[in-house]
């Protein structure tokens, strides 16, 4: 069979067969198990070669579905997961692979039945799932009758999920939507209620302790930060002690003067209309005519579209005006929060990079440097030279002064571009958040290393958005409110 661009290999598998085992473990050393993966690749490329004359699979499309699962099965080291995945991702097969975010997620929402637990273990606190094979065949029976773009539309958005919300440990069950019909939410909250003191209690057992727990620390589950239970009245319980009684008299009731309502009226004027000299003088802006100002300064002032115009002028009402722009840069403990600038596919500085794919739907990015940043600053870099003599600049490249000075002088900002995951994979990679998320950027690495120099002229008018960088999706979106990490979804978007 033919292949299409679209069917393209990657990589050179013919090289890959005749390489060095020691070679392919050594590439693919990030991965893990490396070694027992270089010599299974090799194997299974063997076999084809030897079966067939060739590596080259296309002709799996025009096997039968279960044929093509059941010769796939039959290779050392494939198993029902990864061979679910090839059917539903590459050859569009009706299939549902279960991973361990699947798996934990179908347990915790009551999707899959589990045997009887023992008393003293509490859902919210089981760390051993049932295996993802057995989950996969109860399942499937139940999702058999979807078409393929649903059971791949339902596949990824379930490993989104469990990367962002329901984790394997510190889940976020506060921020989570599917928290009213969770069972593991369900027993922590209760386990929570259970747990209230009573009166004269010092100390009450942590909610997710249990006798189970106790004798094998292994399965204890994190504490959860859970909503504050309902206020119900308790009942007394404990000894009494004696107190003497003290009869207090009564407060005297505050008497009441009934007014009319034209006094009423009279105290309201009063207050309201009260001259004083040190009151905020108050005015009142037209907003028509500031938008009709704002539009001749954009027309006059701006390198703007045919249409553009419209996009870019909003009408601020009063309230908005006063909100404060957010910073390039903030960072936190867990997650740094860039404010980047969006690139349109005219933009200078894309000359000469490839272009956006069709269906991509993510833009260039540009992010901006802080003055005195490196490329191996692990902190916000500070004033670090000794210089105090005002006109001159030290040549240190980590100093935030000088060069803030210096780039405020020549009009110019140091930049890295940010490519969009589909354009970076040239749209050949199974995507959607089954490896990336829809919404991944990459750092380019050579603006990276060394940050392109760019004309704040350049960027002033262009929108900005939210990047999230961390280390992984999981710990970017950790503590984040549901509005948080809707926001990050829907406006703005991740680096890892």
């Amino acid at each position: 069979r033919e292949k299409t661009r679209n069917t393209m290999d990657s990589v050179d598998w013919e090289a890959v067969r005749t390489a060095n085992v020691n070679d392919i473990a050594q590439t693919i050393k990030e991965r893990g198990m490396n070694n027992m993966l270089a010599e299974r690749i090799k194997e299974f490329l063997n076999r084809l070669l030897r079966e067939h004359g060739s590596v080259d699979l296309e002709w799996l499309r025009d096997v039968p579905p279960d044929q093509a699962k059941e010769y796939l099965l039959s290779f050392r080291g494939l198993g029902l997961k990864s061979v679910e995945c090839v059917r539903l991702l590459t050859l569009h097969h009706l299939a549902f692979p279960v991973d361990t975010n699947v798996g934990r997620i179908a347990v915790r929402l009551g999707w899959v039945p589990l045997q009887p637990l023992p008393e003293s273990l509490q859902l919210h606190l089981l760390e051993l799932y049932p295996v993802l094979e057995s989950i996969q065949k109860y399942l499937w029976p139940r999702l058999c009758k979807l078409d393929q773009r649903t059971l791949y539309e339902l596949h990824y958005r379930m490993i989104t999920f469990g990367k962002v919300f329901c984790t394997k440990s510190k889940p976020n069950c506060n921020a989570c939507p599917m928290r009213g019909e969770c069972r593991h939410f369900a027993s922590a909250f209760a386990s929570a209620r259970l747990a209230l003191p009573g009166p004269g209690q010092k100390s009450i057992v942590s909610s997710t302790s249990s006798p189970v727990a106790e004798k094998n620390p292994a399965v204890v589950g994190n504490i959860m930060s859970l909503p504050p239970p309902e206020n119900y009245p308790l009942q007394k319980v404990g000894a009494y002690r004696s107190e003497p009684i003290i009869e207090e008299p009564v407060s005297p009731e505050q008497e009441f003067t009934n007014l009319s309502h034209s006094e009423i009226e009279d105290l309201l004027n009063e207050e309201e209309y009260d001259d004083d000299p040190d009151d905020i003088t108050h005015i009142n802006i037209s907003m028509e005519q500031l938008t009709d100002t704002l539009q001749d300064h954009m027309q006059n002032n701006m390198d703007l579209k045919d249409g553009d115009l419209s996009k870019a002028l909003v009408a601020l009402n009063p309230a908005a005006t006063s909100l404060p722009t957010p910073k390039l840069k903030d960072v936190s403990r867990l997650r740094t929060e860039h404010q980047v600038y969006e690139l349109p596919d005219s933009h200078p500085l894309l000359e000469g990079v490839d272009r956006l794919e069709p269906d991509d739907p993510s833009p260039y990015l540009l992010a901006i440097w802080t003055p005195g940043e490196t490329a191996n600053s692990f902190q916000p870099p500070e004033s670090s030279c000794g210089s105090k003599e005002g006109n001159t600049l030290c040549s240190e490249k980590t100093c935030f002064t000088c060069n803030s000075i210096r780039e405020e002088k020549s009009q110019i900002v140091r930049g890295t571009i940010l490519i969009p995951c589909r354009t970076a994979m040239r749209g050949s990679f199974p995507l959607n958040g089954t490896y990336f998320q829809v919404n991944e950027m990459f750092a380019d690495h050579a603006s990276s290393a060394n940050p392109i120099d760019v004309p704040r002229g350049w960027i002033w008018n262009l929108p900005r958005r939210p990047v999230y960088f961390g280390t992984s999706v999981t710990s970017i979106f950790r503590g984040l409110t549901t509005e948080g990490i809707q926001y990050c979804f829907w406006k703005g978007y991740v680096c890892v």
